[in-house]
């Protein structure tokens, strides 16, 4: 054996030797404490037992119930509550080590870097612990990752590799459908572990969230950013977290009411989060896709203050399009097109089977809609998961980047509900996509392509179309005889008119194409405008059609 495939030979028992301790870990942690709490689970202790469960196995499974503490439709209001403590609370590691990671990264200790770093961490999660820190009288967010971190979600991806592998070789059908979400978890994890990706979408966003008042994003410091180790500013508000604490620990409101900031108020926040939500995804195609309660905060005026960018979505235009959309049909409750978008969205599949999943969304709509008013009777979270339960089933599994974006979309949800229960998150999310929508419109009707197709039109129609118009109308023009060009067309006032009728019509429509179905009313608004000019130009077409039969007679 060569020293190449000695050496590779080594290295791939190493990788399944430290796989095989991973899983000898996650063994030992289910029957100490998974299987006591799945025997006790009805006890009170039993969400701080699943939590526990949950932080002892660590890496991924962390992920795991920080993503349910979320969903309050998915576990009882204990469990959810319990498992918050997973998003800022896991066991901290020794500031030492800390110490020792910023050394080793940086090339310098960190009392020649800053002015002063708290010892005591200002939150721990499942990759990395928060301190707070100054530099040149500037406060900021020293962000160390994990030890361990590194070694244990690999040792994760490397079972999941290995589950994604028994799957395809031995063919088993029946769980084909977690191949796309595992897959999904190895490539946010190797980014999430890479702070360098995380500054560079904190940059992105940082620089799209200049112009709109409604959202802060802190400026990274550039210099002192590495693979394991994240500096940035620090933003002075209440965590999300924090307050919904205080809301379930004090059911008066009061202590939540002392944390709130000037001009803070719930549905105004909540209306926000999604505002900014859809701006990112739609206009921009980029988002922040890891929207729990520990990376927001409430500011002043409900302005949304965001950190942890380590899991970012990325959507393409013609997603963004089809995404607009389809939340705009599943508000309206127009199924056929709701239907269209989704399955336009899914990666090809030739065991799809179409007719079975047009079938399982007609009943899942059954359950979603009040059969006498036709609205919403259920949550985004509930539609989102019953669709994703039925793409499963029928193989119409969505691509990776509109999973990551339904996820999203469930995670917001499941959070305003907490703070904000009595917002229609639905009905808002199909109003603001139907601005977009409109916006999008807009967009594409003043493109330049669009632009020069309608310079190029309109001369055509100057140049020829009044002289056309009013010769099918009965004519205006003096007759010439056969064989003869006859006298040159000069416009006459029927034919200024006729010019004036086309720009009325197309205004119109113009205003008709940007306009909901919903602002058809009478009154100081876009559809008047569009009945106005109608007429107007009715009644012009109808003078340029009569004068010339008098002259004539």
């Amino acid at each position: 054996m060569s020293q190449r495939n000695a050496a590779g030979a080594v290295d791939a028992r190493a990788l399944n030797a430290k796989a095989l301790g991973r899983f000898a870990h996650l063994l030992w942690a289910t029957l100490t404490l998974g299987l006591p709490w799945w025997l006790h689970r009805r006890r009170a202790d039993g969400p701080e037992r699943f939590r526990a469960w949950l932080e002892a196995m660590g890496g991924s499974f962390v992920k795991l119930g920080q993503m349910l503490s979320l969903q309050p439709d998915i576990l009882p209001a204990s469990y959810c509550l319990a498992l918050q403590d997973l998003l800022d609370r896991v066991a901290a590691f020794p500031f030492d080590d800390a110490q020792a990671l910023i050394e080793d990264e940086l090339g310098q200790p960190p009392d020649q870097i800053f002015d002063r770093l708290d010892r005591e961490p200002l939150a721990t999660a499942s990759v990395a612990q928060v301190h707070v820190g100054w530099i040149e009288g500037r406060k900021v967010a020293v962000k160390v990752q994990r030890p361990r971190a590194a070694q244990e979600f690999g040792n994760d991806i490397r079972l999941v590799d290995l589950c994604c592998g028994v799957i395809r070789r031995l063919r088993l059908r029946s769980l084909d459908w977690l191949l796309e979400p595992l897959g999904e978890f190895v490539a946010w994890t190797a980014e999430e572990l890479d702070f360098r990706c995380e500054a560079r979408y904190a940059e992105q966003l940082g620089h799209l969230a200049e112009g709109h008042a409604i959202q802060r994003v802190p400026r990274v410091h550039g210099r002192l950013t590495t693979r394991r180790i994240l500096v940035v500013d620090f933003l002075e508000g209440t965590v999300l977290l924090d307050y919904l604490r205080a809301l379930e620990a004090d059911p008066t409101g009061a202590t939540a009411k002392a944390l709130e900031p000037p001009g803070f108020e719930p549905d105004l926040f909540a209306a926000h989060i999604i505002d900014n939500f859809l701006l990112d995804a739609f206009e921009n195609g980029i988002y922040h896709a890891d929207l729990h309660p520990a990376n927001l905060l409430l500011l002043e005026s409900s302005v949304v203050g965001y950190v942890d960018f380590g899991i970012t979505g990325l959507l393409s235009r013609p997603a963004r399009r089809q995404l607009m959309v389809m939340t705009l049909a599943l508000a309206s409750g127009d199924m056929d097109l709701f239907h269209r978008c989704f399955t336009s969205l899914t990666a090809p599949d030739p065991r799809a089977r179409p007719q079975e999943f047009r079938r399982g969304l007609n009943g899942l709509a059954a359950d979603w809609y009040d059969g006498a008013t036709g609205a919403l009777r259920v949550n985004f979270t509930r539609i989102m998961v019953d669709m994703l339960a039925l793409s499963r089933r029928t193989n119409f599994l969505p691509e990776r980047d509109i999973v990551k974006y339904i996820r999203s979309s469930i995670a917001i949800d499941g959070l305003i509900t907490r703070f904000a229960p009595d917002f229609e998150v639905g009905a808002y999310l199909g109003e603001r996509c139907a601005a977009f929508v409109r916006a999008e419109r807009q967009k594409e009707l003043l493109a330049m392509p669009k632009l020069v197709d309608w310079a190029e039109t309109s001369g055509r129609l100057l140049k020829d179309g009044p002289e056309k118009l009013l010769r099918w109308m009965g004519g205006s023009r003096d007759t010439a005889p056969a064989g003869d060009a006859g006298p040159a067309f000069t416009p006459r006032r029927s034919e200024r008119r006729a010019v004036l009728a086309a720009a009325m019509l197309a205004v119109a429509g113009l205003a008709a194409w940007t306009t909901p179905p919903s602002s058809a009313s009478w009154g100081f608004n876009f559809f008047s405008v569009q009945m106005a000019l109608l007429g107007a130009s009715g009644v012009l077409l109808t003078l340029d059609g009569r004068r010339p039969r008098e002259r004539r007679r």
